[in-house]
Parts: C-alpha cells; structure tokens; sequence
C-alpha cells in the first residue's frame, strides 16, 4: 500500500495550486515558475519511463507488445491533445506555443484529469522506495502546476469561482487516485496487467515530457539554460534513485 501521508500530500499541493490560481482570474499572469517546474516534470517523467517503467513493461509483455502499448497511448494522446488545440502544452508554460482556437473547457479538464489518473497509477506501481518518492515529488510539482494552469485557465474563461473550486478538487484527486487504486491492486504479481499498465504509462510519460513539457518550453530562449537545468536535475534525481534501489 502506498502511504496514506503522499496521497494527501499530492491533493493538498493540486488544492494549492488551484486556490492560488484564483485570484488570478481573467487576468494575463506570467508564471515563469511554471516553466522551471515543468520542465523539472519532464525530465522527471523521461527518467521514469526509461528506467522504470519501460524497463518493466518489456519483462512482462516482451519488447514488440511493450512497443506497441506504448506508442499507441503516444498516438492517443496526441490525437486527444489535437482535440484541445495542444492547449495541455499551452497551458504548463509562459508563451503561447501556437495559434489557433483555446481549448473548450471541459476537453482542457478531461485531458488533464486522464493524465493525472495515468500519472497516480504509475506512482502506484513503482516498487516501494527511493525512486517512488522521487516520482512522487515530480508529481506534486506538476500536480501543483496543472491545477494553478487549469484554474487561470477556466478564469479566462469567465467560468465561476465555485466551478473552478470543483474542478480543481476533482482534478487534485485524480493522482492519489489512481495510485490508491494501484497500490490495491497488488499489480505485482499478475505480469500481464502489470506489463500493460507499465506500457501505457510510459508511452504517457514519454509523450507528456517530449511534446508538452520539455520541447515547447526549450524552443524559447528566454529562461533556457534554467529550463534545461530543471530539467537535468528532473531526470538525474529519478535517474538516481531508481540505480539506488537496485
């Protein structure tokens, strides 16, 4: 079972980030932390997926399945992210990464709700030491900066301040959610689900870190070589701690 104290760590840093977000309703607020924790993310979750879940996923199902699992939650994703007008990459920076129509709310809200989900059942099936704490605090980074960027968001909108509280509650349950429900599980022994969760929240992680969270943001030069650094420490500390636990 996970510990009770990093699942409500993980919803009290998404509440967080959405109850400050609020007063910042309808306004054009830079965020430039949200680039630094974003890209920390990233490298975080490209880590993960190398040399965590990846790793797993092919024991268990054999390199082509793995494969196969994994690249078509990528082509998923990104058909769901064109959906939204790539508003998830839109929404984790500082500039706009391209034109084109907002995404509507509740597709902004489904697709991130559907990460977080992916992200806590991850968390979920990391084996119990330094490299699930590790994964937890990249996590709670972007837990914090996917509620504070969807609450800016809704409030341009002019949505109302109880819907984005709401938003914001559901949204900050989605990880410790899912890896609540992953930790129940005992995923461990059956390799087959195992494998398949393995896969699927790779591919996530790979697509969230290359197309939303590091490459868009190290297109621009304002703030890279910090960017870049965020995201060294990211993948250096996962990288770490999952050599550390074998």
């Amino acid at each position: 079972m996970i510990s009770p104290i990093i699942l409500l760590v993980l919803f009290g840093a998404g509440l967080a980030g959405g109850l400050v977000a609020l007063p910042m309703r309808a306004q054009g607020h830079k965020t430039s932390w949200l680039c630094f924790g974003g890209t920390f993310a990233g490298g975080a979750f490209l880590a993960t997926a190398i040399f965590q879940l990846g790793p797993e996923a092919m024991q268990d199902l054999g390199l082509l399945k793995a494969l196969l699992m994994a690249g078509g939650l990528i082509l998923f994703l990104r058909w769901l992210d064109r959906q939204g007008h790539n508003a998830h990459a839109e929404i984790h920076g500082c500039h706009p990464h391209g034109g084109g129509v907002p995404a509507k709310p509740y597709i902004l809200g489904a697709m991130l709700g559907f990460h977080s989900l992916l992200e806590g059942l991850a968390l979920g099936s990391v084996a119990v030491g330094a490299a699930r704490e590790a994964l937890a605090l990249a996590i709670l980074i972007h837990k914090a900066t996917d509620t504070f960027a969807l609450a800016v968001t809704l409030g341009r909108y002019g949505v109302s301040r109880t819907k984005i509280l709401g938003a914001t509650v559901i949204l900050s349950l989605a990880s410790p959610g899912g890896a609540l429900l992953a930790s129940m599980a005992d995923i461990s022994g059956p390799h087959l689900l195992h494998g398949i969760l393995g896969a699927a929240t790779a591919g996530t992680f790979l697509y969230l870190a290359g197309s939303d969270l590091l490459l868009p943001e190290l297109k621009e030069k304002e703030g890279r070589p910090v960017k870049i650094l965020a995201a060294a420490i990211g993948f250096l500390l996962i990288t770490g701690a999952a050599f550390l636990g074998h």
